[in-house]
């Protein structure tokens, strides 16, 4: 709001016009909304000279060198007034460009310069800041960020009368920058501003500033490990490069992230939630807002019902903004929209979540047990064709999780017990019109509904039923037509013509809009909206290029035809980390799906879909393995849902061939990072997958591999033996071996020396192959196997050679698992060495998104300050880990997180704690502490034992006591 505004202000001379100047950007001046034409590169040069120093004299000597330089003319003197002469009359009436002594100054009126109006509305943020109205601050500062069109008087970079100006100014942006993300943190807005300052600190790396504010930023969202990295990396940047230290104040605040200072506010992982920014203002529907909101207060779901279009998603993410703040663990949107019709919506909303599958438990009753001790609102958006799923998860929901309020969105009610359905009704007229104004002034900034005849917006707005997706794509036209012309162009529509209204005219209206603007488009740019609909969540360029462009097409003719479908809002583009996406709404995805359908492309194209992500998840899983895994896996895991589709369309197909080229490419891209539902995919390419094909060892692996994350030991192995004979060939992802699995559930089972053997063996193979990432992989568990028989002496030459080896392919996946490997076998000789080493595994696999080796990594870390540092700071590590275990799901992991935690009981004398949890693991299977010979606690073997969340329950209430 603040920025449309800002675009408005400007002055209206005696004349009437309406005339500003921006220097924001490229030089322009736009009078009545209609951009003029000063002249060359030379009047040009003059006019930035005048607007850098407005309603000042510049003295003709500095006009003359703005103009030429060093070396002007001899007849310069003349030739400036000609070009003064000419700006002038460009400018036209009234004359705001005069002579005085020893110069020229330009006349300009408050509003006129958008330079001017920009630090006017920074000062106006910072009164705000003063007042601690952070929201404010915020909504000031987007308005003043909006002014600016690119970098300041762009073509003047390399003229000397420009660059005090533009580094003035370029300053001054990047003050306001800080200061909105200053005032995003006081709103406890941390998850939304990590991206935006990660980006920022690797363009500006000497601003502190900004490296401060992404520590705390990662530190709130539950990164320690990473917010000390930033400081390291300013630290050696400034010491290196500079020769002095960081700021008291930089220095103060990694004391603070080291001690778990709760004066720096929580620590938590990513508990503010994932609502997205919102891009564009949200208009009108006041009673809207009050009635739900205060449904969710009153009844634990809320269900947005009404057709296509009108406004339901957008509402109830505006309703969940507001009231985020009364759920301590935050907001969550999860999108049901990708999902295909019988899609797997547990999934998704665990994936949102970022929750993972327990062992014993089904994915809904992981979700339920996750949910149960949490206070947090959930937005389920698009669950019409999901319904009955998304009702079954959603009443186990309110029947279970007291703390949890669910808003969706959907065409029809879920019919749970407990709904409080809210009908969402179209705009009235008058919003209506506010909407098509506002949407209309983003792409024609002078668009004035007064001065249009017949009360057309009126019309455009009635015909449209009000409908805001509708009403938008309309208002989108306003660039290119009045909004007479609009009204006209909607009078050939079916909207008014073809027979009668059915019993839902709001969905003729919407179709009309949609296949109104489909019609507007050129025929290439058709051909690519309605090929644009095999994507699920979008997709990149490259995949735009690769899955939809026909052949000896460009990248190049295919951005130029997405601008153009970008441009009339029929594609949307998301600037994100490691590039731009683009998708479509999913009212206009269903569109193109159909056209798609009526010229015969559809099932082509989505297998030429599946070939193109299959081929993507390849060159994926071969780059995870090198020293660039970090790009690979940031340009794959936005494509997830695109794989799911992609995997879907070859398994109908039953094109076992593909299926297994996908399924084992994405066992370590995906299962490391996301979760392990690919491993469900690899289980069902082994049920079409050839006895004798090549990729069935992997396959195999890929599925056991994810029955061992689980606790499912029996079920891996059975699935590791469906290899048969078959090896895995030299690439295969490292946790996609079978035998490994089986060596692993034999470690965990304590069945240490045939494991052993395994390995022992394994780092010959490796060594015999040449392959340095089996190589690390073998001699890591050589490493781990010793550490687990207690005589970690006889793993370190193992370790240090990973070390070694993993360093020479520069993978940080490889050197993470090395690092960590070299501190299990030294943490009882050098517990602090042991402690960096493991820190520094975690920052390395957190780099690389690698949920698991961070995991481990920061739970050695922790069990080993259990035993030889502060039981206050050990305790709170632990309790992070076991929160980090509960959400990922890895049972596997969380029942080793709590032997640490028994020992740690132990050392404190919370004895009667340290027997429960005992009895637990017994009871499970696994192997406690108080089993070690030397623990001085008798144990009753009659006592009952703790269910799994309860023994979970019960280790974070009493870690909790100590802290």
């Amino acid at each position: 709001m603040a920025g449309l505004a800002c675009n408005q202000i400007a002055a209206h001379d005696e004349w009437g016009s309406t005339v500003q100047f921006r220097i924001l950007g490229p030089l322009e001046v736009v009078a009545d909304g209609v951009p003029i034409a000063v002249g060359g590169p030379k009047p040009r040069a003059l006019l930035a000279a005048l607007l850098i120093q407005p309603g000042t004299v510049v003295s003709t000597d500095r006009l003359m060198q703005a103009i030429w330089g060093d070396e002007p003319p001899v007849d310069a003197l003349n030739a400036l007034r000609a070009y003064v002469s000419r700006v002038r009359t460009a400018l036209g009436p009234p004359v705001r460009l005069f002579h005085r002594a020893p110069g020229y100054f330009l006349e300009v009126a408050d509003g006129e310069l958008d330079a001017a109006q920009f630090v006017h509305l920074l000062g106006a943020a910072r009164a705000h800041v003063a007042a601690g109205e952070h929201d404010r601050v915020v909504q000031t500062l987007d308005g003043a960020l909006a002014l600016w069109r690119g970098d300041a008087l762009a073509e003047f970079a390399d003229f000397d009368f420009a660059v005090t100006e533009i580094a003035r100014l370029d300053d001054l942006r990047l003050v306001a920058v800080e200061e909105r993300i200053d005032a995003l943190l006081h709103l406890d807005r941390d998850a939304e501003v990590v991206a935006e300052l990660d980006g920022l600190v690797r363009r500006f790396p000497d601003r502190e500033r900004l490296a401060v504010q992404l520590m705390r930023g990662l530190y709130r969202c539950g990164r320690q490990t990473d917010a000390l990295a930033v400081y390291r990396q300013l630290r050696r940047r400034l010491v290196d490069e500079l020769g002095v230290e960081p700021s008291q104040q930089a220095q103060e605040l990694h004391r603070q992230v080291l001690a778990h200072d709760p004066a720096l506010g929580p620590s938590r992982a990513a508990t503010s939630g994932n609502l997205p920014r919102r891009a564009t203002s949200f208009v009108a529907r006041h009673a809207e807002l009050a009635g739900v909101g205060a449904a969710t207060e009153a009844a634990p779901l809320v269900t947005l019902t009404g057709a296509g279009g009108v406004g339901k998603s957008r509402l109830a993410l505006e309703v969940a903004e507001r009231v985020r703040s009364r759920f301590t663990d935050g907001a969550w949107l999860c999108e049901l929209a990708p999902l295909a019709d019988t899609g797997p919506v547990s999934h998704a909303v665990a994936a949102a979540l970022g929750v993972r599958q327990r062992h014993g438990l089904s994915i809904e009753q992981t979700l339920i047990e996750y949910l149960r001790a949490r206070t947090l609102l959930l937005v389920l958006d698009n669950c019409e064709h999901v319904l009955a799923a998304a009702a079954r998860l959603v009443g186990a929901i309110v029947a279970d999780c007291a703390g949890v309020v669910v808003i969706a969105t959907s065409r029809e009610a879920l019919g749970v017990d407990g709904e409080q359905v809210w009908p969402v009704p179209p705009l009235s007229v008058d919003d209506a019109t506010t909407l098509f104004v506002h949407r209309a002034r983003s792409t024609r900034p002078d668009f004035d509904p007064d001065r249009e005849t017949g009360g057309a917006v009126t019309e455009i707005c009635l015909r449209l039923d009000g409908l805001p997706l509708a009403i938008e794509l309309a208002a989108a036209r306003m660039r290119m037509m009045t909004a007479t012309e609009v009204a006209q162009r909607l009078d050939d529509s079916l909207l008014l013509v073809g027979g009668p209204r059915t019993a839902q005219p709001w969905h003729h209206s919407l179709t009309a809009a949609i296949d109104w603007s489909y019609q507007l488009l050129a025929h290439p740019e058709q051909t690519l909206f309605a090929r644009m609909s095999v994507f699920a969540g979008g997709a990149d360029l490259a995949g735009v290029h690769g899955v939809c462009a026909d052949p000896h097409t460009t990248d190049g003719q295919v951005l130029e035809l997405l601008t153009g479908l970008v441009d009339k809002s029929m594609v949307v583009a998301t600037p994100g980390r490691v590039g731009t996406r683009y998708r479509m709404l999913e009212t206009l995805r269903a569109h193109g799906r159909e056209r798609l359908r009526e010229c015969g492309e559809d099932v082509a194209l989505a297998r030429r879909h599946a070939e193109y992500f299959t081929d993507l998840a390849e060159r994926a899983a071969r780059g995870v393995q090198g020293p660039d895994e970090q790009a690979w896996v940031e340009r794959t895991l936005p494509d997830r849902d695109n794989l799911r589709v992609a995997f879907d369309q070859s398994f109908a197909d039953r094109n076992e061939e593909v299926v297994l080229r996908l399924v084992t490419s994405l066992a370590e891209v995906l299962a490391l990072r996301i979760g392990y539902e690919s491993a469900a995919w690899a289980s069902r390419g082994l049920d079409i997958a050839p006895g004798d094909h090549p990729l069935r060892a992997a396959a195999a692996g890929a599925a056991a591999r994810g029955a061992w994350a689980r606790g499912d030991f029996t079920h891996a192995r059975r699935l590791a033996a469906r290899a048969g004979a078959l090896v895995p060939s030299r690439g295969t992802a490292r946790i996609a071996y079978p035998a490994d699995v089986v060596a692993d559930v034999a470690l965990y089972e304590g069945d240490i020396e045939s494991a052993l053997r395994h390995w022992e063996a394994g780092v010959i193979a490796a060594r015999r192959d040449d392959d340095p990432i089996r190589l690390v992989w073998t001699l890591y568990y050589v490493a781990v196997c010793h550490a687990v028989r207690r005589e970690p002496r006889f793993g370190v030459a193992a370790a240090r050679e990973s070390v070694q080896v993993a360093d020479s392919t520069g993978n940080p996946t490889a050197r993470s698992m090395a690092r960590y490997a070299l501190a299990l076998v030294g943490k009882k000789v050098d517990p602090d060495h042991a402690l960096a080493l493991f820190d520094e595994a975690a920052g390395l696999a957190a780099q690389v998104h690698n949920y698991w080796w961070h995991g481990i990594a920061t739970m050695e870390a922790a069990a080993t300050r259990a035993v030889h540092g502060d039981p206050a700071v050990a305790a709170r590590a632990l309790l992070e880990v076991l929160d980090y275990w509960d959400r990922l799901g890895d049972w596997t992991q969380q029942c080793l997180n709590l032997r640490y935690v028994v020992r740690l009981l132990v050392r404190i004398g919370a004895d009667e704690e340290a027997r429960e949890l005992h009895a637990f693991l017994v009871a499970a299977g696994r192997p406690s502490p108080l089993d070690e010979p030397g623990r001085g606690i008798a144990v009753s073997q009659a006592r009952p034992a703790l269910s799994g969340v309860d023994a979970v329950d019960l280790a974070r209430l009493t870690l909790n006591r100590l802290v």
